[in-house]
């Protein structure tokens, strides 16, 4: 075995480590909250793990490691045997938390030092050491110990299985490395066969097997010789390979091992032919063979062959791969689904001229029947005019003009028959045959233009059913399950709730989501850093959730998926929600902007400061908080990876943080459209519905049109009015979707709510690869990526979350009637607007449009939500309702403002769908101020509100 394979297996003993130490940690932490039985069995599991971690140490020569898991694996025996686990103690479970820890390390350094104790890891045996001692001081010690898993002599069964099937692999390194063993490599198979050793005297330990053990001792002591040459090496190296070979015959019949003295040495030789010919008949290699001919009788009668334990599966081989070279098969999987595209388009293309060459051979088969009637008509003319009939002229005519044939039918010799007796045949008659000939050959030719297409388009269905195949195997390479990211959060999210007095949940959603494993280091410090800024400025303390009608436990919700070619993962709490005026008194207060320039920013622009360095809402520094420095690492962190956070929160109800990153390699269903001269890719999974409408279908509210669609009105917008980039076409001007006739119109679903996208053409469904900008290229707003048709041609793909996020998307089409006068706020004070309406896009609508007049403006979703706001303490100038809700309408929330004396002088005016007269009478009956009807005049709605908060003023 040479220094790659040996470093392969540390690597695998280090994956597999990591995940018997992570499986450990779930384990401990779901006993705090699992039943008994689940307790019990996450023991067993966990001592299963530590167990299979002692075995693994052990083998490939880490002691140290090997020690502290079997000093482990005796904690989780105390656990199990001499504890009540349904009374199980926090203290216990964070105890053993810490052996974990410090076991981790262990393995770590470890690995890193070759097993060479160092004074950390004496700390850390100690560690264990004393958890163990805490754990028999606690529980008591047995009266007659437990004898360790290790030192059990394992049975005769259990012997042959492994010398049976884990033996081989590594007698088959042994011989190859003396095989292949050179004067100048002699060093290197040195060290390779010191490895074999350390792997095969391990073996011995564990089983017990001490006569085995000096066999192997026997080659230490061969390969540290100081006088080892090349001929010693093999020739006593072949001896101890034999001596092996014998003694595991020996075990495999089921006799204990009694070796003879060491043979001979083998001659030079016959040393060259072993690794190529069989060896002697007693020292058989059996590296491909299962079950040796002559053990095939069990020595143990009371295990019948019928019920014989599970055969372990052997270690299968594995290579190491540079990433880039994985990540350039990546691309050319890309490629190749590019390449196939065109393949695709290339056969549907052959499929049409064939259907045309069809039509076309129609055509000329006619033709041709034509002639032949011609000629048919005027041979009967002629027979006609030699009866008397006046067809004669006819058909001299044609014979003048067509010569008869000289041939054997047609000659002068047979003037005694008649047309009707004997053919005649002219050259018009021959030319007519050759056209019905050549159609004839050409519709043959055609026939199998038709096979080979058909057979060119069953070879690119097997294509496409091979380069999908190919790019699931290939993506399984570089991708892992979300839950190597997010499995840490909920021990480090438990060590907070026990240091803060804090309760609250993790709840992770997605962990099979498969992510690029590049991406795992990237993401483990924004997650950590996302989770405490929930934790701390997001979940409020137990009494103060109670007081707000919240459960006491607060909830964090981690959640992953795959969308349009991209990894959206959301973290969100149920906590206080972020106050975005708390963030424009701290913006002017850092001097980042004047209090003038502060009442200008957006709410999402007020959000963008959370991620400025040095930036923090918090009133003082603690070990979570106040240090500016956790949100400002997850945009740094995301941008090395080409990632975008956003924020979405809702005061008082919760705050979500969305992170988008790119997959390496997305291949998905995409809508082509046509817009603005250009093509564009939508993610087919954000088309919530495809239309076709007529112009007068199109409302306006304002200056916004609006498509009434499901029961709601829904913003309607042009696709070129959506993307801030421009692409030099035709001189002709581009064509406006909302002037056809006929508009095609996409509704687009995401985060952020629905949206209505007018385009030129619909084009059709199409496969395409997700391509990423690379950088240094910036990511423009509304744009995924790119790919590449058949044609060669580059086509953006839309970012449907950009889009149907973006603040300027309402004002599509200009105003017809020029400027709106806005009559700005009468006080000083922005007055506050109550929006109560359960459509989202009228409510964000009516929310942008006030804003921009300056008005504050709180969100309702329908009338006992818009109540409970009020009852809550909200002061508000002015309340636009809606009719039409579910839980409490409209009507129902105006009868209750008006009977309820502190919200009685508030105005209220209906915005409504409604504009029958009979709603109107009753909504000004029940004490609304004004009636507007759906959709509305953007002007005429802000001319009327200052008159209606004049009149709670007065």
């Amino acid at each position: 075995m040479n220094d790659d394979d040996l470093n392969e297996l540390i690597d695998a003993f280090t994956a597999e480590c990591e995940e018997f130490l992570q499986s450990m940690e779930a384990n401990l932490l779901a006993m705090e909250s699992a039943g008994l039985k689940e307790r019990q069995a996450a023991v067993k599991e966990m001592f299963r793990a530590a167990h299979s971690i002692k075995g693994a140490g052990s083998m490939l020569g880490f002691q140290n490691v090997s020690v502290a898991a079997h000093t482990l694996e005796d904690c989780f025996v105390i656990l199990r045997d001499r504890t009540d686990l349904s009374a199980l103690e926090p203290t216990t479970v964070s105890v053993l938390l810490q052996g974990v820890d410090a076991l981790k390390k262990i393995t770590i350094e470890s690995v890193q030092h070759s097993d060479v104790t160092t004074p950390d890891q004496t700390e850390n045996l100690d560690a264990i050491a004393q958890i163990f001692a805490q754990f028999q001081a606690k529980y008591g010690k047995s009266e007659q110990p437990p004898v360790p898993a290790a030192i059990q002599s394992p049975s005769p069964e259990t012997l042959k299985l492994i010398f049976e099937h884990e033996v081989p692999p590594l007698f088959n390194r042994l011989e190859t490395e003396l095989s292949q063993a050179s004067e100048a490599d002699l060093a290197k198979s040195v060290t390779a066969l010191n490895q074999v050793y350390y792997q095969l005297s391990g073996l011995a330990g564990m089983l017990l097997l001490p006569e085995f053990g000096e066999i192997a001792a026997a080659l230490s002591a061969l390969i540290d010789s100081p006088d080892l040459t090349l001929q010693r090496l093999q020739s006593e190296g072949w001896a101890i390979a034999q001596n092996l070979q014998t003694a595991r015959q020996q075990i495999l019949e089921g006799r204990a091992i009694d070796l003879p003295e060491i043979s001979p040495s083998p001659t030079p030789a016959d040393s060259p032919q072993l690794p190529d010919s069989p060896t002697p008949a007693d020292s058989p290699q059996l590296p491909d063979s299962p079950t040796p001919p002559d053990i095939s009788p069990s020595p143990s009668p009371t295990v019948p062959p019928s019920s014989t334990l599970p055969v372990p599966n052997p270690q299968r081989p594995t290579i190491r791969v540079d990433l880039e070279r994985l990540t350039e098969l990546v691309n050319l999987v890309g490629e190749l689904v590019i390449n196939r595209t065109n393949l695709e388009l290339q056969e549907s293309e052959l499929r049409g001229e064939v259907k045309r060459i069809r039509r076309n051979i129609v055509d000329l088969s006619q033709f041709g029947g034509q002639l032949r009637e011609e000629y048919d008509r005027l041979s009967f003319a002629e027979w006609r005019g030699g009866n008397g009939h006046s067809g004669l002229g006819k058909l001299a005519a044609a014979e003048t003009e067509f010569p008869t044939i000289a041939n054997g039918k047609s000659s002068p010799a047979h003037a005694h028959f008649d047309i009707l007796e004997m053919d005649r045949y002219t050259e018009f008659h021959s030319t007519a045959a050759e056209v019905i000939e050549t159609a004839q050959a050409i519709s043959h030719s055609a026939t199998k233009l038709d096979t080979l297409a058909m057979k060119f388009e069953r070879s690119t269905d097997q294509l496409r059913r091979i380069t999908e195949q190919l790019r699931s195997r290939v993506m399984q390479l570089r991708v892992v399950s979300f839950s190597r990211a997010v499995d840490h959060l909920p021990r480090a999210l438990r060590e907070m709730c026990l240091t803060y007095d804090k309760e609250v949940n993790l709840l992770l959603v997605g962990r099979d989501t498969k992510i690029d494993e590049s991406l795992l280091d990237a993401l483990r410090d924004p997650l950590i850093h996302l989770v405490r800024n929930a934790f701390d400025h997001g979940i409020e303390m137990p009494e103060v959730r109670k007081a707000s009608g919240k459960p006491a436990s607060g909830q964090i919700e981690i959640e992953a998926r795959h969308q349009g070619g991209q990894t959206i993962i959301t973290v969100a709490d149920d906590g206080r929600g972020i106050d975005p005026e708390m963030i424009r008194r701290k913006v002017v207060t850092k001097g980042l902007a004047t209090e003038e320039q502060a009442q200008e920013f957006s709410i999402a622009e007020l959000y963008d400061f959370l991620f400025w360095s040095g930036f923090s809402t918090a009133e003082g520094v603690s070990d979570l908080s106040g240090r500016g420095v956790g949100l400002d690492v997850v945009r740094t962190n995301l941008r090395t990876v080409r990632g975008t956070v956003k924020v979405d929160s809702r005061l008082g109800k919760g705050t979500s943080f969305i992170i988008k990153l790119p997959l390496l390699l997305s291949i998905t269903d995409a809508l082509m459209v046509k817009t603005d001269h250009n093509k564009i890719a939508v993610p087919l999974d954000a088309v919530e519905e495809i239309l076709h409408i007529k112009a007068s279908e199109v409302h306006i509210a304002g200056n916004q049109p609006m498509l009434w669609w499901r029961e709601e009105f829904i913003r309607l917008v042009r696709m070129q009015d959506l993307l801030e980039y421009s692409v030099v076409g035709p001189d002709a001007p581009s064509p406006d979707p909302l002037a056809q006739d006929e508009i095609p119109v996409l509704v687009l679903a995401s985060t952020e709510g629905m949206l209505a996208v007018a385009v030129e053409r619909l084009i059709g469904q199409q496969e395409i690869v997700v391509k990423p900008l690379p950088p240094p290229l910036s990511k423009p707003r509304g744009v995924l990526g790119t790919t590449i048709l058949g044609d060669g041609r580059v086509v953006n793909i839309l970012d449907v979350d950009d889009l149907v996020g973006q603040p300027g998307v309402n004002s599509s089409i200009a105003a017809v009637s020029g400027k709106v006068q806005e009559i700005p706020p009468s006080s000083s004070q922005s007055p506050q607007i109550l929006v109560v309406d359960d459509s989202y896009t009228i409510r964000q609508l009516l929310s942008m449009t006030l804003t921009r007049a300056r008005y504050r403006v709180v969100q309702a979703k329908d009338g006992v939500d818009a109540l409970e706001k009020l009852q809550n303490g909200l002061d508000c100038s002015l309340a636009i309702v809606d009719i039409e809700m579910p839980r409490m309408d409209g009507f129902e929330l105006l009868r209750s403002i008006r009977s309820t004396e502190r919200f009685a002088k508030i105005p209220v005016a209906m915005l409504t769908s409604r504009s029958g007269e009979k709603h109107r009478q009753m909504a000004m009956e029940l004490g609304a101020n004004q009636y507007f009807t759906k959709p509305y005049s953007e002007a005429q709605l802000l001319q009327a509100i200052p008159k209606l908060i004049h009149q709670s003023i007065i």
